[in-house]
């Protein structure tokens, strides 16, 4: 199968890509000039700009599927970016799929659309309550697949918890504990350390869309871990796992979302494609490890 993959040079596409180049020509495209080393193709383009659809066909022969994973990220409620590439974006991508014979759509979305996890666990029929301009695009693109389904397109839209492992950045508080772990130096909790998130192992995201690809699902399904951890056992899992010296400290500033927990139903992917995540939060935590000790 020929497979447009779109953020191909992303944390998340790189993993997709990887997986689906095993079995499949996987045609990846992101706005980076650099190739991700796993893909067959690479199409240098900005989705979001005028003409990228024509540029595209112009470049690419026609795919059987596509993987929709590229997106802007950004805190800036004012940034451009995440109107034009998530929306417009993500409505071009829809374009392409209908000119390419309504070829099925598969879109990385995210759990936290649904606003403030309230009561537990978190499933998709959720009423969404994006918390930023980032989510809020994110629940922009959930509809456009929901419409593209209507229009003869079998559309799913995955909704990932944070990723790990592999291509975490430093700047996320997974990659931070694992680099100050590595160094020996202190790993700084806000607040009590209780909030709890759930972190899926880019891995397992990447065979979540293999899975949902390769089966007849459509619709909203959530991605995640097998289970939640708080910021403080995180830290002491980081220590453990890279048999690390550094201590564990409160930096005696508040967290607002110390009383959050962020426990996600995966039921629904389980019974429709088989999802089961296999990689844990260790594992995750080693390969970034050795990533980070190992720099290409």
């Amino acid at each position: 199968m020929r497979i447009l993959l779109t953020g191909a040079t992303g944390q998340v596409g790189r993993a997709i890509g990887e997986r689906l180049a095993e079995q499949h020509v996987v045609i990846g495209l992101s706005r980076m000039s650099v190739r991700a080393p796993s893909i067959h193709e690479h199409v240098q383009e900005t989705l979001g700009s005028e003409g990228a659809v024509r540029r595209i066909k112009q470049l690419v022969q026609p795919c059987e599927a596509i993987i929709h994973a590229a997106a802007a990220i950004s805190g800036d409620s004012r940034d451009p970016g995440l109107s034009l590439t998530n929306c417009w974006g993500t409505q071009q991508v829809v374009e392409l799929a209908h000119d390419w014979s309504n070829v099925p759509v598969i879109f990385l979305s995210s759990v936290p659309v649904v606003g403030p996890p309230g009561r537990l666990p978190i499933t998709e029929d959720r009423p969404v309550a994006p918390p930023s301009v980032y989510h809020a695009s994110k629940v922009f693109g959930e509809n456009l697949m929901a419409i593209a389904a209507q229009a003869g397109c079998r559309t799913a839209s995955l909704r990932l918890t944070s990723p790990a492992g592999p291509g975490t950045p430093e700047t996320r508080i997974l990659g931070t504990f694992v680099r100050r772990a590595l160094a020996g130096e202190p790993l700084r909790v806000a607040g009590r350390g209780t909030r709890r998130q759930n972190y899926v192992d880019v891995r397992d995201a990447a065979a979540a869309v293999e899975a949902c690809l390769n089966s007849r699902a459509a619709g909203v399904y959530n991605i995640a871990g097998e289970t939640a951890i708080s910021n403080m056992d995180l830290a002491t899992v980081c220590v453990r796992a890279l048999q690390s010296s550094s201590p564990i400290e409160l930096t005696g500033k508040t967290d607002p979302d110390d009383d959050v927990s962020w426990d996600v139903d995966i039921s629904k992917a389980r019974q429709a494609f088989g999802y089961q995540p296999r990689f844990g939060i260790e594992d995750s935590i080693r390969a970034l490890a050795y990533e980070y000790d190992h720099p290409q």
